[in-house]
């Protein structure tokens, strides 16, 4: 077993070490591009045709995803490219700070985003579940949102108040360039103030931040999954009680919107769930502590490559988002000379539930209404 052991630290320290010398050159353009893709969400989810409940929750998930993605970018620019092969140590008081800037936003961002998205997954299934019961609008989004972002920041503050900068004689940090006589002070961060408070920030962090995320996303995807019959057989119902409602098309973009979900929270579940058990396991054997840490380059390049793969899911699952994005990207004499201007007739069209039931009366009749839909 301790052979076992060995082989598998010696591989992991192996790999931690080579992907170490490109993971700057990787990560740091892929922020980049996560960041303009976030950027193009937030624009295009803004949109009025857009301007849905579920849409409001994907763009504050994409707000904090930009925070976490341009707080590593500057990380990885400064901390990997320009201070390569001995980017951790040496550091001026500034930079020092900013690596624990760093390590606190990302987390608290990252942590709001996935909760955004659990919240987002309980309300579809609400809805789905009980669509005569329920109205949810942008307010009650906006007040849960930032609900979200509150509860967050207060469960981050024993990792807020966990570390400081502290200075080292220069020779203890680089024995390479300093002889052990040499008076150079050196700042880095400074280990943890309280063991108990450290262990209670990693719990947090593991439990309330990692896997309980990532079981909600879990439970209400498949139960999502089940209550989509339901609601195909209401939408039917609905569809012989209202002649201009599209059933089908309400049902498929349902569906569409579901399977996103579901792709989402599979894609969460590879990125999240084995950091929180990995940290549950360091809490218990401290010997995982070190797994867990030559590992925090590859947790790292997993989250932030998580951003863009959502994109990509919007462009490939919604047509009405390819065709805003290409309009605010193009130029206009491209849009008109490969004739890409939106079908305005093809988007799909929504009627609430209240303007169904004034329709009851074959007497009463209304002309369909505009309404935004979701991505």
């Amino acid at each position: 077993m301790n052979s076992n052991d060995s082989r598998a630290r010696d591989l992991l320290i192996r790999f931690s070490e080579g992907y170490a010398q490109i993971h700057g050159r990787i990560v740091f353009p892929i922020t980049i591009l996560g960041i303009l893709t976030s950027i193009v969400t937030i624009i295009i989810l803004n949109r009025k045709n857009f301007q849905t409940p579920t849409n409001l929750i994907l763009q504050h998930v994409a707000f904090f995803d930009t925070i976490v993605l341009f707080s590593y970018n500057i990380y990885s620019l400064y901390f990997y490219i320009l201070h390569d092969p001995n980017p951790f140590v040496g550091q001026s008081q500034f930079w020092v700070r900013f690596a624990i800037f760093h390590s606190n936003i990302g987390v608290t961002a990252h942590s709001i985003a996935l909760w955004h998205t659990c919240l987002l997954a309980i309300i579809r299934y609400t809805i789905i579940s009980k669509p005569s019961q329920v109205s949810v609008n942008s307010t009650h989004i906006i007040i849960l949102a930032w609900l979200v972002c509150l509860i967050v920041c207060l469960l981050m503050i024993p990792s807020y108040i966990l570390y400081s900068v502290i200075s080292y004689p220069a020779h203890m940090l680089l024995p390479q360039t300093y002889e052990n006589n040499s008076t150079e002070i050196v700042y880095w961060i400074s280990p943890p103030s309280d063991k108990h408070l450290q262990n209670i920030s990693l719990r947090i962090i593991a439990i309330c931040f990692k896997i309980s995320p990532v079981i909600i996303l879990i439970i209400f995807s498949v139960l999502l999954i089940l209550n989509i019959r339901i609601a195909r057989k209401l939408r039917e119902r609905l569809r012989r009680r209202c002649s201009s409602m599209n059933s089908s098309s309400n049902l498929k973009r349902e569906m569409r919107t579901t399977t996103m979900l579901v792709l989402i929270t599979l894609c969460t579940v590879f990125v999240e769930l084995p950091q929180g058990i990995l940290l549950v396991a360091k809490d218990i054997d401290k010997k995982y502590d070190y797994y867990y840490h030559i590992l925090g380059d590859f947790w790292d390049i997993t989250s932030i490559s998580s951003s863009f793969i959502t994109f990509v899911m919007y462009c490939s699952m919604s047509q009405q988002f390819r065709m805003e994005m290409i309009q605010l990207i193009l130029p206009s004499f491209c849009i008109n000379k490969w004739n890409l201007k939106t079908n305005t007739n093809s988007i799909t069209r929504q009627i609430s539930l209240k303007q169904i039931k004034t329709q009851n009366s074959p007497l009463i009749t209304r002309k369909p209404t505009n309404i935004p839909t979701d991505i």
